[in-house]
């Protein structure tokens, strides 16, 4: 049971790096364009929304298979 746990652990301490991480390197592309005059905070934000609307689910639905925990 406690080997359970500790895959548990290890899944949820990676999951959480890979999003962390994730969030960084998005922020810091946005800041990189924003700053070079490139892109604005709302092209973000609307581009954003359009992407989120038709690839979240499928993203979301390929790393829950990815981290599938076997029984």
């Amino acid at each position: 049971m406690n080997d359970e746990y500790e895959k548990i652990g290890i899944l949820l301490s990676n999951m959480t790096n890979e999003l962390v991480s994730s969030r960084v390197r998005v922020r810091a592309i946005v800041e990189l364009l924003g700053e070079k005059g490139l892109i604005t905070r709302e092209e973000y934000e609307d581009r954003f929304k359009k992407v989120f609307e038709r690839d979240a689910i499928s993203y979301r639905n390929d790393l829950l298979k990815e981290f599938k925990i076997d029984e």
